[in-house]
């Protein structure tokens, strides 16, 4: 009996699954519990703080999954991969800021001083605008100087005050009046001078406006008193100043005045003790330019300030005995930068007389300096002739040579004859100066002399170099009976060149 199975009850796979899932449609829904939703809001935030997988995928797995010949992936589906765009990186470019020059740097440390300041009590402020008020009365003015001065005299008040605003900008407001009286400027320059004696108010009261007017004005001053004061001070704050008051050329043409010997012979008028007041702040002058040419950046603003050289080289050999030798001291440090060289030897008239007439005297701090300066000069090569063709230069240099009782001004001495020698435009000025050749020749046969020995023959050599130079000049010139040329006997000989043959006079064998 033969079985058969009816088409219709055969069901195929799509027809099952399609009644699954209307079966599971018709299903009630259940709703999620809290606790689901907690779990499935921490699954979220998680998958948010972690990195992707294709991020995190490492480029051989990629590969493999993607590969047509790996039995996971299927032949069917071909995945491409879209270029990552990355977004524009906008360059910055760094901002180069201009280097501030010294005037800006000033300024800006004049308004951090003065935002700095603190207030005055009231005592102190009603003496202050008594100062400053141009109706109050002499007698008035005149005490509020003196109660100024005398609470700068107290040592513990020197730096509080200076620190206190309108106490120095009250003192140079009086200082740069016209109108003020000898009273009230010499009680304001004393208290000012006493304020500047701390190293701490050195660097802030040169900062304050008026200051360098102030001082320069007083340095003018008739009174002596005063006069000394205002040089003090400005002794005083030079040492943390250097390059400001170079700088400024009010102040530095009012120290060129103070230096200066007045052509009216205004210092003989004064009395003894006026005389040395003046002297003493001319003293003071001094020592403070000494000290601005000790300064390797200040040097060459000193030496192109024209009031400054005209007159140390105009006072120069006629004061006492140590203003002369600060002076020359001064001078000498000029000319240790080389860029003054050129300089002060064709812009500064009568500088290397000046030196000459010092190596001659004798001082000897003074000839000292004066040997000094004069070698480094010689150093440069274009002041080298001119050096050479100063009047009585070379002569006392080589007197200075042949002293064996200084030995550092014969060393000096010696360094500039060399460094003379150096140029070959000096040999007929050096040789034709008397007794040069002599007093090298001498000191190069003395073994005693150590260094002198060594630089005499040096001098010589070159001297012998330009010589010899000046002589093989390769030319060669047709020597013996003329007329029949080579055929008579006459040979062609080499101009220059050293035969060792003597010449005679018919004379008989």
């Amino acid at each position: 009996m033969s079985t058969s199975i009816s088409q219709e009850k055969v069901i195929s796979p799509s027809q099952m699954k399609l009644k699954q899932r209307s079966r599971y449609s018709q299903m009630r829904k259940i709703p999620p519990s809290p606790k689901d939703n907690r779990k499935k809001a921490s699954n979220a935030a998680s998958s948010d703080r972690s990195p992707r997988k294709d991020e995190v995928r490492s480029p051989r797995a990629s590969t493999r999954r993607t590969s047509s010949s790996s039995p996971r992936s299927s032949p069917a589906i071909h995945t491409t991969t879209s270029p990552r765009i990355e977004p524009a990186v906008q360059k910055i470019e760094p901002v180069v800021q201009k280097p501030k020059d010294a005037d800006e740097l000033q300024t800006e440390l004049q308004q951090q001083m003065l935002a700095s300041l603190k207030e005055p009590d009231a005592s102190l402020k009603a003496l202050l605008d008594v100062l400053t008020d141009p109706t109050a009365t002499h007698h008035r003015r005149v005490n509020a100087c003196g109660a100024i001065k005398t609470l700068t005299l107290k040592k513990t008040n020197q730096i509080p005050l200076v620190r206190t605003a309108g106490v120095v900008s009250s003192l140079t407001t009086v200082l740069c009046t016209v109108a003020a009286t000898e009273e009230e400027r010499t009680r304001c320059i004393n208290a000012l001078m006493q304020l500047c004696i701390p190293e701490e108010n050195w660097k802030i009261v040169y900062l304050f406006p008026h200051t360098a007017e102030a001082l320069a004005r007083n340095m003018a001053d008739k009174y002596p008193q005063i006069r000394y004061a205002a040089c003090l001070s400005t002794s005083f704050l030079a040492k943390k100043n250097r390059k400001e008051m170079a700088s400024n050329r009010i102040l530095m043409y009012a120290i060129a005045r103070v230096i200066e010997v007045d052509k009216n012979g205004n210092l003989e008028k004064k009395s003894a003790k006026d005389k040395k007041v003046l002297i003493a702040a001319r003293l003071c002058t001094l020592k403070m330019l000494l000290h601005l040419s000790k300064d390797k950046d200040v040097s060459p603003k000193l030496a192109r300030m024209e009031s400054i050289t005209t007159a140390l080289v105009t006072v120069a050999n006629h004061m006492e005995k140590d203003a002369n030798i600060l002076c020359m001291a001064t001078l000498t440090n000029l000319t240790r930068h080389p860029d003054n060289l050129n300089h002060l030897m064709f812009k500064v008239p009568k500088l290397a007389s000046i030196f000459v007439t010092n190596v001659e005297g004798s001082e000897v701090e003074c000839g000292k300096c004066a040997l000094y300066a004069l070698q480094n000069l010689s150093c440069d090569s274009n002041c080298r002739q001119e050096l050479a063709n100063t009047a009585n230069l070379l002569g006392s240099v080589t007197k200075a040579a042949f002293k064996h009782d200084c030995p550092e001004q014969q060393l000096s001495a010696l360094h500039t004859l060399k460094n003379l020698s150096d140029d070959p435009f000096n040999l007929v000025t050096m040789t034709n100066t008397p007794g040069c050749t002599a007093t090298l020749l001498a000191l190069a046969n003395n073994s005693g002399s150590g260094m002198a020995q060594y630089l005499a023959c040096d001098t010589l050599a070159t001297l012998s170099h330009w010589l010899l130079t000046l002589s093989a000049r390769k030319n060669t010139k047709l020597m013996g009976d003329e007329k029949d040329g080579a055929e008579s006997g006459a040979k062609r000989v080499e101009m220059g060149r050293r035969t060792f043959e003597t010449s005679t006079y018919q004379m008989w064998s």
